[in-house]
């Protein structure tokens, strides 16, 4: 597995590859950051790249596998979190692209990381781009600029998850980390077509966020972006559990791997086209349509409904505005206690918000 197979190959094959000792770590660290260092100039979709970290972690991982020590589901895959909320001890946050938070570097490990990495063996090597608090439904800031999306450079990989989905989507990695407070996860996936999964609230725990989205809040969620289901479920089988750090995780267990391997004959699935109020493109309601025929030729037994939701949608999008941006500006007000006035700090942009990537 070498060259374009390997830069395309989905996460659980890397990994039973190297289990099986016919890839090895450090090879295949040597090929993802060449990868990066070579495609992301033109789709700016990774911030932060650190490679002699990432080639002493796979020297570790092919150590363990030459030992026969029990191994994580994605030992010895490069992987990547998002440049918003999420945190490796020393590594930069810029909570997407916060010019004043350039050289923040704090102390902590989020979630993710830490079990991506302890528990399922990955190895984190980057972080990729993300609008200013995840606030957007596209991927620019003035820190770092737009990022790409590899089908077309000139155009948006959609966010405010656009930087994973984009290096995903072009081979930087085969997996990486998605956030979602209002389609941060759904819209990249969907621009970047790669598939994205938003967990439901408390199947992944959230703890160590100092920012506006706390875990009490029901808009918060992480999930996994890949190239395949399977690798979503594999993500999913060392990211979720319990955490007595989050009083909302979920203690209990799943078979992820099991669930997307059982057959689609006699599911029951609910389908909405549209929850009632919510405005769909002609385009998206057929390809929607298709998949839930689809869905009943193979078996599955799909009942339309109504969900009663009485607002429209604009209504329910000002409301979810006016609940999250509260939180925000306590936010601001606790970066400002500790030693970060970003109100004070915020002057006139000097950079063009416009698309300057080349094409690949």
């Amino acid at each position: 597995m070498t060259g374009d197979d390997l830069s395309f190959a989905s996460a659980g094959s890397i990994a039973d590859a190297i289990k099986a000792r016919k890839l090895s770590p450090v090879e295949v660290m040597e090929h993802f950051i060449k990868r990066i260092e070579e495609r992301n100039p033109s789709l700016n979709a990774v911030v932060h790249l650190a490679p002699e970290e990432g080639r002493k972690a796979a020297k570790a991982a092919e150590q363990a596998v030459m030992a026969g020590k029990m191994l994580g589901p994605l030992h010895g895959v490069p992987v990547a979190i998002k440049d918003l909320f999420d945190f490796k001890p020393g590594w930069p946050a810029t909570l997407g692209g916060i010019r004043a938070l350039k050289d923040f570097k704090p102390n902590l490990t989020c979630p993710f990381a830490e079990r991506i990495e302890q528990r399922g063996g990955a190895i984190i090597i980057g972080k990729t781009n993300s609008p200013i608090m995840g606030y957007r439904g596209i991927t620019d800031n003035y820190l770092f600029g737009p990022t790409g999306n590899p089908f077309d450079t000139k155009k948006n990989p959609g966010g405010s998850s656009g930087g994973s989905a984009a290096a995903v989507a072009d081979g930087l990695f085969p997996l990486a980390e998605g956030t979602d407070g209002g389609g941060s996860i759904r819209i990249p996936a969907s621009w970047c077509g790669v598939y994205g999964y938003k967990a439901a609230f408390g199947r992944l725990p959230q703890w160590s966020r100092p920012n506006a989205f706390q875990a009490e809040t029901p808009f918060i969620f992480e999930g996994p972006i890949t190239r395949t289901v399977r690798d979503a479920a594999l993500a999913l089988s060392a990211l979720a559990g319990y955490d007595p750090r989050d009083p909302f995780a979920l203690d209990e267990t799943v078979d992820f791997l099991g669930a997307v391997e059982r057959p689609i004959k006699g599911m029951r699935i609910a389908y909405s086209p549209n929850f009632d109020v919510f405005p769909v493109e002609s385009e998206v309601a057929e390809t929607v349509r298709k998949a839930v025929e689809a869905l009943r030729e193979a078996g599955a037994v799909v009942s339309d409904v109504k969900l009663g939701i009485k607002r429209s949608h604009m209504e329910l999008a000002d409301l979810w505005c006016k609940i999250i941006m509260p939180l925000n500006v306590a936010s601001i007000a606790g970066m400002k206690a500790a030693g970060y006035d970003l109100i004070a700090t915020t002057c006139r942009p000097n950079i063009s918000i416009g698309m300057t990537a080349t094409k690949t």
